[in-house]
């Protein structure tokens, strides 16, 4: 009666699932030649190559006279079949026979042809790929001179992420098939995608510039599946965010834009109304669909399903080309034939097993950029320079991660106030600590100053704004070098507010940074342009020149007033001694 059902269902579903090909969505039809044809209706331009395994002659619909094939060692091949059916099941000396009879068991059974594909796609076929060709105009790739053999078929259709050691991308479906005469393969339904993007306003972007503190909005993007002819199905994206990512706890999942109730509970506690739960681990997000089958059934196939969340660029974001990037994937039933089992958790049924037949969609990434301004200070010579203090000013700074010889002290004058992260803030916080959990418990209300260090050693320190623009001031390290971290695209003033001692002040620079785009993706810092300093070493960097001397006294003070009166004194001195020495003369004549 089950068999039944699932045959009728994947008759309605439009294909069969009678030959190991189901395992990963293709079905074998006999012709009369040695010419493979994939049949595949969607609108992608599709990459299929068939690996050749084992070829030989075939008598009465039979291989014989094997031969290894080219696209693989008999070593690799007999070590991916132990993989699949287990340690010692071919000795290392089979015979190409008893490799051709395991094949044949492995073909038999969806599951295991599923693992061995998998196994073969990424890490033991050769790079002899027997391309398959579309036809102008028709929905069919076909190859008309393979030999009859055992193949392994792949859709390594790009752009895709890395994975397979074969061509360097990971492949979208992976299957075995014995060739031994003209076959047609007529592809099942779509395979299931996902988009990842960052949201700004109403933008979707692969990528990014923000500062330390600036919050991030992502966006996973799928589809209702095709369940129709499974008993279980599972349905799970998998996120990565990097170290330099916080993820602010705030997921939301949405079904044609309608909101899906969440299970805060976990699947296994009583009561359950949610549709989905949530498990993070560090930087690990899991977002698993519960009783996906019953959800989904009932659920127009290819609706939009929209997964949602924020997260923080923190202290720990990796400044310069690197970024900051985030990735997802989704993990999906492949074989309605095959259940498997969920994990052995109790509270866990809905996340798939080892012996649960699943594919999975390349990870999607994007990727966020951040970047620094790193101030070199100098003489004349361009010989470092110790003990100058400066102020970086922008519209655009959220926290700054400053690299100098300063650190902070408590001090009943002082203007600074301790954060629970560590950093340091001027904002007085409003009401008791229960009512300011962002500061720190401990030194609630308690006030610091900022000490500059004699001895140069560096420091990093976190400050947060107290208002849309806002100053940060440092002194330079004994290599007279200070590095403002966490910055983005914008206009930033650096004034020189105490010079070396024998020194001149430096004039304010005013340096802006512009992101620069192609083909409307964000590039890397390394690519962005600056006017007022260059990028090196991951930062947008710059000499500061201070030169010996005292400071001419401002014009318009009193320095020019002394000037003035001086000089007139000495004009009218002058004019007095004149009109004397001729008054002197006449007289003697």
């Amino acid at each position: 009666m089950k068999n039944s059902k699932r045959f009728l269902a994947m008759m309605t579903a439009g294909f069969l699932a009678i030959t190991p090909m189901a395992a990963t969505g293709l079905t074998a039809v006999a012709a009369n030649s040695t010419t493979l044809t994939i049949v595949d209706t969607d609108a992608t331009d599709h990459i299929y190559n068939a690996y050749q395994i084992l070829k030989g002659n075939t008598e009465g619909g039979k291989l014989t006279s094997l031969e290894i094939g080219n696209g693989i060692s008999q070593a690799n091949l007999i070590t991916a079949i132990n993989t699949t059916l287990g340690s010692g099941t071919l000795e290392a000396t089979a015979s190409l026979d008893d490799i051709a009879a395991k094949l044949a068991t492995i073909a038999d059974d969806s599951a295991n042809a599923a693992k061995l594909a998998k196994e073969l796609a990424e890490n033991k076929v050769a790079a002899n790929a027997n391309a398959l060709t579309r036809g102008s105009g028709t929905d069919n790739y076909t190859n008309s001179s393979l030999e009859n053999g055992w193949y392994l078929i792949l859709d390594e259709t790009s752009p895709l992420a890395s994975g397979s050691s074969t061509t360097n991308t990971q492949v979208r479906s992976a299957n075995i098939l014995e060739l031994t005469q003209d076959s047609t393969i007529n592809t099942k339904h779509s395979l299931p995608t996902l988009d990842k993007v960052i949201v700004e306003g109403s933008t979707e972007k692969e990528a990014n510039s923000a500062a330390i503190g600036d919050v991030i909005t992502y966006n996973i993007k799928l589809n209702v599946p095709d369940v129709r002819g499974y008993d279980k199905y599972y349905y799970v994206v998998e996120d990565t965010l990097s170290s330099g990512l916080t993820y602010n706890n705030d997921l939301s999942v949405s079904l044609s834009s309608v909101a899906i109730d969440e299970d805060t509970d976990g699947p296994s506690s009583d009561g359950d109304t949610g549709n989905f739960y949530v498990t993070q681990n560090g930087t690990s997000i899991k977002v698993v669909f519960e009783d996906a089958v019953n959800y989904f059934k009932n659920k127009t196939v290819g609706a939009p399903i929209v997964i949602s969340y924020t997260a923080t660029l923190n202290s720990d974001a990796v400044i310069g080309n690197a970024g900051n990037p985030n990735s997802a994937k989704l993990v999906y039933s492949n074989d309605p034939n095959a259940t498997g089992t969920g994990t052995n958790l109790p509270d866990k049924p809905d996340e798939p097993g080892n012996s649960a037949p699943t594919g999975e969609t390349p990870n999607d990434t994007v990727i966020t950029y951040s970047t620094a301004i790193k101030v070199n200070k100098v003489d004349q010579d361009n010989h470092p320079l110790k003990g100058a203090v400066f102020t970086l000013s922008s519209d655009d700074f959220n926290e700054v991660k400053v690299v100098s010889g300063y650190t902070f002290e408590e001090n009943a004058s002082g203007d600074y106030y301790k954060l629970a992260d560590g950093s340091y803030t001027k904002t007085a916080p409003v009401g008791d600590a229960a009512a300011n959990p962002t500061y720190d418990a401990t030194d609630f209300g308690k006030k610091y100053k900022k000490v500059y260090i004699s001895s140069g050693t560096n420091d990093t320190i976190i400050e947060k704004a107290n208002a849309a623009s806002y100053t940060v001031e440092a002194q330079v390290d004994e290599n007279g070098v200070i590095t403002f971290n966490g910055l983005k695209p914008g206009t930033y003033t650096l004034t020189e507010k105490a010079a070396p001692e024998g020194y001149n002040k430096a004039d304010p620079v005013t340096i802006t940074i512009t992101a620069t785009d192609s083909a409307g993706v964000l590039q890397a810092p390394s690519n962005w342009t600056v006017s007022g300093a260059s990028y090196a070493d991951n930062a947008f960097s710059l000499n500061v020149v201070n030169k010996q001397g005292a400071t001419l006294p401002t014009t318009g003070g009193i320095g020019t007033k002394l000037f003035y009166i001086i000089g007139g004194l000495l004009v009218t001195g002058s004019a007095v001694l004149l009109v004397t020495k001729k008054r002197m003369k006449a007289n003697e004549e």
